[in-house]
Formats: C-alpha cells, structure tokens, sequence
C-alpha cells in the first residue's frame, strides 16, 4: 500500500471516528469518571497528549494502535494518589505475535477504603461500614497494517460499585497511529469509551422503586429520578507529534492535542518531551480550556539491562484548590 493510500485510511478513520461521538453538550452528565483520570506518569506528564507517542503496555490506556510498538514483551504497573484519600492503579501487559499483532490486556482500579454509614440519628456513625469502587478490564489488538500505519482495538468491561448498588457496560477503545519521515512526524487518533447508556441498580434502588410504585402516583417522576441513564465519559482525541531535534545523542519532540469530549467543550493540550540518549527523559505540558490541572511535569528513565530494559516514570500535575497529585510507574520491556 503506498502512503498516498494509507494516508486516505488514516483520515477515513479520523472522519468515522469522529462520527461516532456522541454530540457535546452534557456538561458534567457522564458517570465512570475514573476512566477520564489519566493512569501512568509519561501520558500525564505530557499533560494527557499521548495519543501519538505513546508505546508498549502503556499504551493500552491512551491509544491501543501504540501497542504495536512492543518489541517482545511489556509490563508495566503504574499508580496514582488521587484526591480524598482516593487510588488509581492501573497494569498492563502487551506480547507481539509474529504474523499476528499485538495482544494486550490491562485493568484499572479505582478504589477508596471503607467509610462509616451515617444517618440523620447517627451524625458520627452507625458501626456500619460501606465500600465503593471502580473497576475496567481491557482486552486489546494492535496490528500494523502497513510500514506507517498501525490500528489498535481494545473492548473492555467497566463497572462502578457503591454500598449495594452497581453499574456495569461493555465499552470500545478505537485507535490509529500515521508515521511520516518528516521530522519523525506522528499523527495519532483515538477514541476512548464508546458505549451505551448505564443506569445503577441495586437492593436499595430496587426497594425504593417498589415503594413509589405502590404510591399509585400516574407517571411517578420520583421513580426515574432514583435510576437515571448516563454515559460513560467518552473521548475523541487527536494528536500530532514531531521531532524539531533529533541527534544521536538527545531528541526533542513537540505534540499538541485536540481533546474532545462528550461532556464538555473541546481543549488543547501542548507538550514537550526532552531524551537524553533515549535513557533519561523530562516532559512538560501546558493545557488549554481546563477548569484545573493546567500545567504537569514529568520525568523518566529507561535503563538497559542483559534481556530486558527497566522503565521509570513520575508525574507531578497541579490542581489548584484540590492540591497536587503524583504518578509513579514501572516497567519491563523484554
């Protein structure tokens, strides 16, 4: 396929892509949200533009087409210390079959622990506890269908827990990574969470739904109101990274991202990654039209060892009034 025709592929997938977000509008109306906090430190670091740069396991997260970069093998277990006492952890791991592609999976826990029911009779605690939580399973494919294009899949099981009540959907991730020669030019796209409407259920909901129902009230709006649907956070995101630099002995790459999602308005995203050597690494980013969270840093370090390379990643972002929050990864490229 020459490039000409693998070009055209490329923006035919950006255009059906596209095509397949949910209109804008929703402001703050979609659930899962856990799946919008980004989970390892390179991505963040480069304030979320990773859709064109990102590679191995790691990539399961932002862009599965970026899976195919594994050589042999790839591991990596990241974790994240969220706000009030909240977690993030997230693991991966992609092996590349000759002929075949790239197999991935990856699962992300968003977890908190236990807290202490409460009631309007017992302000300071009943002795009861409750436990809430998130989970997402992912399992992907990553194939290069020519020397510059790769396309990436993941389907992936999403569900949230709290107290007796549940809520689970069946979601897509779809990705794509363009190469060029110029300046190592990359363009990437992808589109993250593709899924149906949700609602939560549970013996809670279920046993006050049976009660408003025996109210015999005609179109009872209380009984909507204890269940409604929502979206899980899905995201359209386009990246372009290239490299202004690029020596044998240190590289710069320049990305800048289109964030797009479904329930609030489109932001930018600029970035900058500095290797030396392609052993040590520093990434700063700027983003655009965030209500919080406008600048992250990070750094990194790849060390080569007989049989396989050790990664090590940190990301330090700021969120005004909520505090700052660190990221921290390791990983193993065989």
């Amino acid at each position: 396929m020459n490039h000409k025709k693998t070009l055209f592929l490329f923006i035919l997938i950006f255009l059906a892509s596209y095509a397949l977000l949910p209109a804008q509008g929703n402001l703050g109306q979609s659930g899962a949200n856990f799946l919008q906090i980004g989970v390892e430190p390179r991505g963040t670091g480069l304030g979320g533009a990773g859709v064109a740069v990102t590679e191995g396991a790691a990539a399961l997260y932002w862009n599965p087409a970026g899976a195919n970069s594994t050589e042999n093998f790839d591991i990596i277990f990241a974790y994240t210390n969220w706000f009030v006492d909240t977690k993030l952890a997230f693991g991966a791991i992609t092996k590349k079959f000759q002929n075949i592609g790239t197999i991935g999976l990856s699962i992300t826990s968003f977890y908190m622990e236990d807290m202490e029911i409460t009631s309007v009779y017992a302000s300071n605690g009943t002795g009861q506890f409750y436990s809430a939580g998130d989970i997402a399973v992912g399992l992907s494919y990553a194939r290069a269908l020519t020397d510059r294009f790769t396309f990436g899949l993941t389907g992936k099981y999403v569900r949230e827990d709290i107290y007796d009540m549940s809520a689970d959907q069946i979601a897509l991730d779809i990705g794509s990574l363009y190469r060029t020669d110029f300046y190592h030019l990359r363009l990437g796209i992808a589109i993250r969470n593709l899924a149906g409407k949700v609602r939560f259920s549970g013996e809670s909901i279920d046993s006050r739904i049976d009660f408003e129902t025996g109210q015999n009230i005609p179109d009872n709006p209380r009984i909507e109101r204890l269940s409604p649907d929502f979206r899980l956070p899905q995201t359209f995101q386009l990246g372009i990274a290239f490299d202004p630099i690029h020596t044998e002995n240190w590289r710069l790459t320049a990305l800048t991202d289109v964030e797009t999602p479904n329930d609030n308005q489109e932001r930018i995203i600029f970035g900058l990654e500095y290797g030396f050597r392609e052993f040590a690494y520093l990434r700063g980013a700027y983003r655009f039209n965030y209500d919080i969270g406008e600048i992250s840093l990070g750094a990194g370090a790849k060390i080569g060892l007989p049989g396989f390379k050790t990664l090590l990643d940190y990301a330090f972002s700021t969120f005004d009034y909520l505090g700052d929050v660190h990221r921290f990864s390791i990983g193993f490229s065989f």
